[in-house]
């Protein structure tokens, strides 16, 4: 099931726009910008007026001192131009009231989806994540993956959140958001790793609202929906790849945008990581779920792209330590199962279906039906 609710409330006043990363921690803060700016060009305005969206200031007031043409066209262009200067920021922006006098006093007033203190608490989320998780051997395609993989193992697609769950803010605390956060919150993780992105607003299955990330790897774009790869209802292990750096054409077969604001993808460099669901990496082998094949398990070189078949058998759910996997083998009654990587001998551990399986601190954590149990392994 692909997530389609509420995605477009807030997103269709966008502008999309790339963004060239920086490899550094981001360790600014959000502090109150001087009101009433005075510039003489609209250049200028556009520039502070970038400057203070950035900063998630609500009420921002500049006076322009310059030849005053049509004041009202210059107002709104100044503020598109603005948003592609500040596209995180300006992805939560919810509406925007602009106003001026005749004496060139403009103001624009601005609702967001966040505010100033969420958004210092989500830098130092950032942060945090990116220390674990990005290590500066990566190559884009090793932190693109692992900022997706992220995402989509710590965070579900929904609603029922405190904050806007349009939000960042909202998938980083409440470990819940509809796409419009999924997106923002890679964005932002992308372009703090050094990944240059674009933040897309499009639609899927025709006409719902979506939004979703255009990333360049290797001198390439390709497409990256962290929602799409989240699937839905939520499931632990369930991360897919089928939305995973993908070209035009791949994509294009359930989402559409207006081509000409964003770069061709064209590449399929990566189109090796499609049908690929319930991943474990061992090193550089990942075992997984191929989706074209019945959901048996298969494992694919990473360094080569080449896929093969392990066992003749539905494996879901797939961990593993060591040497070992676990899995759910819906070939035997999604009986909770361990197979020898060494000897590929398979031995049937729970006698009953399980699911939601996960390795932590040397126990093997599964669900039968709604309880969870754990079961010590080496």
């Amino acid at each position: 099931m692909k997530k389609l609710l509420l995605c477009g409330a807030a997103l269709l006043i966008l502008s999309p726009t790339a963004v060239y990363a920086k490899q550094t921690e981001n360790t600014s803060q959000i502090y109150p910008m001087v009101a009433n700016s005075t510039v003489a060009n609209w250049d200028q305005l556009t520039e502070e007026l970038a400057k203070q969206i950035q900063n998630f200031e609500t009420d921002i007031k500049i006076t322009y001192t310059g030849k005053i043409g049509d004041l009202k066209k210059e107002m709104m262009d100044a503020l598109e131009k603005a948003k592609q200067q500040a596209v995180y920021a300006s992805g939560h922006i919810e509406s925007t009231m602009v106003s001026a006098d005749s004496l060139g006093n403009v103001t624009y007033k601005m609702k967001y989806l966040t505010s100033q203190t969420q958004e210092v608490a989500v830098q130092k989320k950032i942060n945090l994540i990116l220390k674990n998780i990005i290590k500066p051997s990566m190559t884009d395609f090793q932190k693109v993956k692992a900022i997706n993989d992220y995402i989509v193992s710590n965070t579900m697609y929904g609603t029922k959140t405190k904050a806007s769950p349009h939000s960042a803010y909202a998938l980083f605390f409440e470990g819940q958001a509809v796409c419009q956060g999924y997106a923002l919150a890679a964005h932002a993780m992308l372009e703090q790793s050094g990944i240059e992105t674009k933040y897309v607003v499009g639609f899927v299955n025709g006409n719902e609202a979506h939004a979703w990330n255009l990333v360049k790897v290797d001198g390439k774009w390709y497409h990256l929906d962290t929602t799409w790869n989240d699937p839905l209802p939520n499931r632990v292990g369930a991360a897919s790849y089928d939305y995973f750096l993908v070209s035009d054409n791949q994509i294009s077969k359930d989402h559409t945008w207006i081509k000409g604001n964003y770069p061709t993808a064209t590449s399929t460099k990566y189109s090796y990581m499609l049908n690929v669901h319930f991943a474990h990496q061992l090193n550089n082998i990942v075992y997984f779920s191929n989706t074209a094949d019945n959901d048996k398990l298969y494992k694919l070189d990473m360094t080569s792209g080449s896929k093969s078949k392990v066992l003749d058998k539905r494996a879901l759910y797939i961990t593993g330590t060591n040497q070992n996997l676990y899995y759910s083998d819906y070939s035997n009654g999604g009986y909770l199962t361990k197979l020898d990587l060494k000897t590929l001998k398979a031995e049937v551990l729970v006698k009953q279906p399980v699911t939601n399986l996960k390795v932590s601190d040397n126990y093997l954590l599964y669900n039968v039906q709604t309880k969870e149990h754990k079961l010590k392994i080496n």
